[in-house]
């Protein structure tokens, strides 16, 4: 009789969310942009309160019956400590959408005594982006490996995205994109594997805007240019 009471009290749980989730997608759709779509939506821990993602990594927080919606962070206070959800899930997002990059995609020069590992997008027009790579060997020092994905700040199809496709394609990508940044111009080829286009869609999802844009493994984002030392401090807050 409890296994029984059980069945339908899930069953009843997961039609009633189920009918929320519909009810949300109805009203939410109709004041999203014409582009923007419902990826998926989640309860959160806030009673009655749904998390809806739409192609941003910040979700917007919807009642159960769609009406209400907030847009900002939402906090939850445990003992004598404030803990912000919204940055944590964020970060959780990034993680996932970054698990999409895969490893050999990346132009990577590894530390030898490596502590910390970061993906940095970046533009080989960006003169933050050239100034990062001389410095490459002093942030290897520091045992901080970089790993280069590809974001063309000019967007798909312009010459900077040529050029990018052309060092990820080409039979060195280390070398060629030294080149690329020392503004040297090589003889560029394109190729059916080339990631370019993907690292640039990625790195719009997950809130990039300029380069170069530094995520470290733990989904943190660190905008623009640091330092080797700036950024390892950074890296062991």
């Amino acid at each position: 009789m409890k296994y029984k009471l059980l069945i339908y009290s899930l069953l009843f749980f997961s039609i009633t969310t189920y009918s929320d989730e519909l009810l949300i997608k109805e009203t939410i759709s109709g004041i999203l942009p014409p582009d923007a779509q419902i990826e998926k939506i989640e309860k959160s821990v806030f009673p009655d309160i749904y998390k809806v993602y739409y192609g941003d990594i910040q979700p917007l927080y919807v009642s159960k019956n769609g009406k209400y919606f907030l847009y900002g962070d939402m906090f939850e206070i445990k003992s004598s400590e404030i803990i912000n959800l919204t940055a944590l899930d964020i970060k959780k997002q990034r993680i996932s959408l970054m698990q999409e990059i895969k490893e050999d995609e990346l132009i990577s020069f590894s530390s030898n005594e490596e502590t910390y590992s970061v993906t940095v997008f970046t533009d080989v027009d960006c003169g933050y982006c050239r100034k990062l790579h001389d410095e490459i060997k002093a942030y290897n020092k520091l045992g901080i490996s970089i790993n280069y994905a590809a974001f063309p700040r000019s967007g798909i199809g312009t010459e900077a995205f040529t050029k990018m496709v052309g060092a990820w394609c080409s039979t060195n990508p280390k070398k060629s994109i030294t080149s690329l940044k020392d503004g040297k111009k090589l003889d560029l080829n394109f190729c059916d594997s080339q990631p370019v286009a993907k690292h640039y869609a990625i790195g719009k999802k997950i809130g990039i805007t300029g380069t170069p844009a530094i995520v470290s493994a733990d989904g943190e984002l660190f905008p623009g240019y640091y330092s080797p030392q700036d950024l390892l401090d950074k890296l062991k807050s």
